[in-house]
């Protein structure tokens, strides 16, 4: 099933037609390829699986069997940011870029991350603080320049030196541009993007001309073009990979090959919202709109395809120095036999000029190796008239002794000398335990240090928390190291892979090592009769609650999660998944018999995003997006967990 729309028609499906079109048209094959902390940004070539972190900062690299790596870290305006990722094709170095190039978007900048040091590329003048999207043209348009979009409208290009031109402010909320090629009907050759609040996708020409609401799709979070000739990221990996924020594991998603057979050059459009990712195909004469993919439960982020437009890059191999060593080695061991010769040969002419009497004292030139001493000596006033003398020395001039005498002699006493006090250092090993803390509380940590499978006691184990040192403790006889009530303040709510650090410096008998394990930081319970992190009335926490449709009326959303004295929350940051200041996915919406209304509604303003009222968060949710006679699941993500709730509506 697919639905008609020619050009320029402005495509408006609706909650309903969605979910019945994720019945009929569920093609695609995905699987949770790697767990990454909360993915946000995703770019991929044949050869690099590239992803960035809500909170930290963080660029991760993944390879081929999923491992995934640290590879730099933003200096960071604020602490959580969705950060944006892209790889420099081929075709940018028309634009003075170097292919292959890592480019990492933050607020109003773009950092070049190489190898993993990060230096500033180029600033957006009056670009908002997060939400910034980044892609290249690789079809030409824009001069094969990087392509960058501002969450408040404007759009940029940047070229190689990193200067931007503006193009146009399009007033709108802006995610996830993409340029697909001129092959893609009148909307080929210009930048699309997703707007999210309004649930559409609009087209930019390069002379700035705006078309809007050419496509749509509920929660619109991303443009991505899939490759005229798609390919895979290692040589049997997946084309394309997916960033699920809200999953705690297997939240980078990858689909295979074979799910974009012939589909090369159309693009996908994804939602933040739940309503999954619409295919919009091209056929010469109209576009056509079809369910392509959904997670269910899933908050779609970045995503990427394999882009083979990236160059691999050729290895640099550097084998010569290894054999020119070796010879070395082998031209000084020779030397070794000739420099014992020539001792035994002075030896010889020792006895011959002295065996008289009157030298019977000399045979002190044992004093000194060199035999020239010995030489002088002999050849002093007593034996003036010894030609002999010149005669024994003939042989002697052989001085086989000027190339190694010296480095002979001293290779032996060093050889000697440097095994005498060699101390052994024992391995060490440091487990961390999984730590667990309420929000605004504190945490206890611990690690054990053993060597050989042997507790090691009396060594001092520092700690740290997201990478900040919070002290340390001594291990007991057991090899623990136990630090208590340790303040998580500033940490905000929910899993952090390896927020607990511990490390052993070493010593003269243990060497130094350490280790990691998580931390979760929890919401409290609420003081009173509200346990918090539940939906609170009108709307019963049973799923009983019907509110009629009408027009002007609201349905207000009320809930509280609290802090570990029981406070609560109003910091949106430590609340929402994505900060300020939250929102309402859909998750299901069934038709079905509806109970009389039991509810009653208000007339508060709709709201876009919950807002602290008093001591709860509000969100006033208009009847009229809703269709009577339907019963609907909603969701809200927290920091930490979510709350789910059910409405029906008369």
């Amino acid at each position: 099933m697919k639905i008609k729309f020619p050009p320029r028609t402005k495509i408006a499906l609706t909650i309903a037609g969605l979910l019945s079109l994720a019945v009929i048209l569920y093609a695609a094959n995905p699987s949770p390829f790697t767990t990454v902390n909360t993915p946000i940004g995703v770019a991929a070539s044949g050869t690099d699986l590239i992803v960035t972190e809500y909170c930290g900062h963080n660029v991760d690299t993944i390879d081929c069997q999923g491992n995934v790596t640290h590879l730099a870290t933003l200096p960071g305006v604020g602490d959580c940011r969705e950060e944006y990722v892209t790889i420099a094709p081929a075709q940018s170095a028309n634009a003075g870029f170097t292919p292959g190039d890592i480019f990492v978007t933050q607020g109003r900048g773009v950092y070049n991350v190489t190898g993993g040091t990060v230096t500033p590329f180029a600033q957006m003048p009056d670009c908002a603080e997060d939400h910034t999207g980044i892609t290249f043209d690789h079809v030409g348009t824009f001069g094969y320049n990087m392509i960058v979009t501002c969450e408040n409208g404007s759009v940029w290009q940047v070229d190689g030196t990193g200067i931007p031109t503006f193009i146009v402010d399009t007033g709108t909320h802006m995610e996830g541009p993409a340029i697909p090629p001129l092959s893609f009907g009148p909307y080929g050759g210009q930048i699309l993007v997703a707007d999210e609040f309004s649930g559409s996708v609009h087209a930019i020409d390069n002379n700035g001309n705006v078309s809007y609401d050419i496509f749509s799709n509920y929660g619109a979070e991303a443009v991505l073009v899939i490759p005229s000739v798609p390919c895979t990221f290692c040589s049997e990996g997946g084309a394309y990979f997916q960033a699920i924020e809200n999953f705690q594991t297997g939240n980078v998603y990858q689909y295979p090959l074979t799910d974009f057979t012939a589909l090369g050059g159309n693009i996908l459009v994804t939602s933040e919202f739940g309503a999954g990712t619409l295919l919009i195909t091209y056929d010469g004469a109209n576009y056509y709109s079809s369910l392509f993919d959904n997670i269910p439960g899933g908050e779609f982020e970045g995503g990427a395809f394999a882009d083979c437009d990236v160059p691999v890059p050729t290895p640099t191999p550097t084998p010569t120095a290894a054999a020119t060593s070796t010879p070395t080695a082998t031209a000084t061991a020779t030397f070794t036999p000739t420099a014992t010769a020539t001792a035994t040969a002075t030896a010889t002419f020792t006895p011959t000029p002295t065996a008289t009497a009157t030298f019977t004292p000399t045979p002190t030139p044992e004093q000194s190796p060199t035999a020239t001493a010995t030489a002088t000596a002999t050849a002093t006033a007593t034996f003036t008239p010894t030609p002999t003398a010149t005669a024994t020395f003939t042989p002697t001039p052989t001085p086989a002794v000027s190339p190694t005498p010296t480095a002979t002699a001293t290779a032996t006493a060093t050889a000697t000398a440097t095994p005498t006090p060699t101390p052994t250092i024992s391995p060490t090993t440091l487990t961390v335990t999984p730590a667990s803390g309420t929000y605004g509380g504190t945490v206890n940590l611990s690690a054990t240090l053993t060597s050989s499978g042997s507790a090691v006691s009396g060594k001092t184990i520092n700690f740290t928390l997201n990478g900040n040192p919070v002290g340390s403790a001594i291990t007991t006889g057991s090899g623990v190291a136990t630090k208590t009530g340790v303040s998580l303040s500033g940490i905000y709510p929910g899993i952090y892979p390896s927020g607990v650090g511990a490390s052993f410096a070493g010593d003269s008998f243990y060497s130094a090592t350490s280790g990691t394990a998580s931390l979760t930081v929890v919401y409290g319970t609420c003081t009173g009769t509200n346990a918090g992190g539940v939906i609170l009335p009108p709307v019963n926490n049973d799923g009983s609650s019907v509110f009629k449709r009408q027009g002007g009326s609201t349905i207000p959303v009320k809930f509280t999660v609290c802090d570990a004295n029981g406070n609560s929350i109003s910091d949106p940051n430590a609340v929402f998944l994505n900060g300020c200041c939250g929102s309402i996915t859909t998750l299901t919406r069934m038709r079905g018999t509806v109970d009389n209304v039991n509810e009653m509604v208000t007339t508060n303003i709709p709201d876009v995003a919950f807002h602290y009222v008093g001591d709860h968060w509000q969100f006033n949710l208009v009847t009229t997006n809703l269709d009577a006679g339907y019963t609907y699941t909603f969701q809200i993500n927290l920091k930490f967990g979510v709350i789910q709730f059910t409405v029906a509506v008369k």
